[in-house]
């Protein structure tokens, strides 16, 4: 039988970006940290190396030198720290109008000073009920538009502190909760964004409000609505619970997802801490098939990558592929049988090309033209 395997290519300005792994660790106690040994826990229990380590900072209560120790531990492990910036206390006007301006200001200095990339995540989930920011909370005077505003006053503080060490990161709940909430409606402008992101949780029975949901129940309407934003995605929240369906299953389906109309992301940060009895069972190691799943999942990505012939080439080098005239050109450094995918941004195929051979060196291929942005895939045949 013949096994096929998916390479993925991002048509720019969607950068091509090497699968990356993340979590928020979880930990002992009621409140655990990503500490040293925490991280370390959960690297020994997935078999491999985090990218991504998740944090999260409460505006006025963690100031820069509380989070540093974090920056710390996610540097000294080769780690990107990926900070939830969480401005409690807050609606989005009264940050519009400045009032948490002195914290935000000591906050960028200490980012600045510090020098290591982090990325800053601020008023994530603005499309929920829940945060003090959150359009859907009823009486906070939130509005798409001032949570908008509120992003770009923070980003422009940091531009006025001259910081460069920062990568913005605007995060969509993957539904929608509260009037007036909408998917995308906060999105504060491509000029103040690197990264969008996503968060999402299949609550499974846990709840007698809530269901079992796939993947994909979970995740599309809110990936299909971000397919007019040109940043590079990745899922910056995520987990099911164990109750009302097979949780082992449902993460082999996300990878399945990941490598085929989920393609955009780049990274997925699971959400490793079991809680309360209101909220879920989210810890990854809830049952070892759980585990196993995760940890077949990672292998099913890095082969991916490890598996491609293809090369950055031309004036787009950081992509993999460069398109010019209407033709998809690609270096290749090994034979290879495949056939080559063109999706839009909502996964569905807009054409595909026959099996071919390809010999190692460079390949014109004729590609139709599409109004649709694109994403091209190789569909090798081993």
């Amino acid at each position: 039988m013949n096994k096929k395997l998916f390479l993925s290519m991002c048509i720019a300005p969607v950068a091509a970006m090497a699968f990356q792994v993340g979590a928020w660790v979880g930990g002992p106690g009621q409140y655990p940290q990503p500490t040293q040994e925490n991280v370390q826990a959960f690297q020994d229990l997935q078999g491999t190396h985090l990218d991504l380590i998740s944090y999260f900072a409460l505006f006025d209560i963690n100031d820069w030198n509380a989070t540093e120790e974090y920056a710390n531990v996610a540097k000294e492990n080769g780690s990107t720290l990926v900070v939830t910036w969480m401005a409690n206390g807050y609606g989005a006007q009264d940050l519009v109008d400045g009032k948490a301006d002195e914290y935000i200001r000591d906050y960028a200095k200490g980012v600045k000073n510090y020098g290591e990339e982090i990325w800053l995540r601020p008023l994530h989930e603005a499309n929920g009920d829940w945060y003090d920011w959150g359009v859907g909370k009823e009486g906070a005077g939130n509005t798409d538009a001032n949570v908008a505003e509120a992003f770009r006053h923070i980003v422009n503080i940091f531009r006025e502190e001259n910081v460069t060490n920062v990568k913005w990161v605007w995060t969509t709940n993957a539904s929608n909760a509260g009037k007036g909430s909408t998917l995308t409606g906060n999105y504060p402008g491509d000029e103040y964004v690197d990264y969008i992101s996503i968060d999402g949780y299949n609550w499974g029975k846990c709840q007698s409000w809530s269901s079992w949901q796939t993947f994909t129940q979970v995740f599309k309407k809110a990936y299909n609505a971000l397919a007019n934003i040109d940043k590079p995605l990745f899922i910056a929240e995520i987990s099911s619970s164990e109750l009302g369906g097979n949780k082992a299953e449902w993460i082999t389906d996300m990878f399945e997802h990941f490598a085929t109309d989920f393609s955009r992301v780049f990274a997925v940060m699971w959400f490793s801490q079991s809680k309360e009895a209101n909220e879920g069972d989210w810890a990854l190691n809830t049952s070892q098939a759980a585990v196993d799943a995760w940890k077949a999942g990672i292998a099913k990505m890095k082969a991916l990558e490890s598996n491609t012939a293809i090369k950055p080439t031309g004036r787009a080098a950081g992509n993999s592929f460069r398109l010019q005239d209407g033709k998809l050109y690609m270096q290749t450094d090994k034979a290879l049988k495949a056939s080559v995918v063109q999706f839009d941004y909502q996964g569905r195929i807009l054409w595909q090309s026959a099996v071919q051979q390809f010999m190692p060196g460079e390949h014109a291929i004729d590609v139709p033209n599409s109004n649709s942005r694109s994403i091209f895939k190789l569909d090798i045949v081993r």
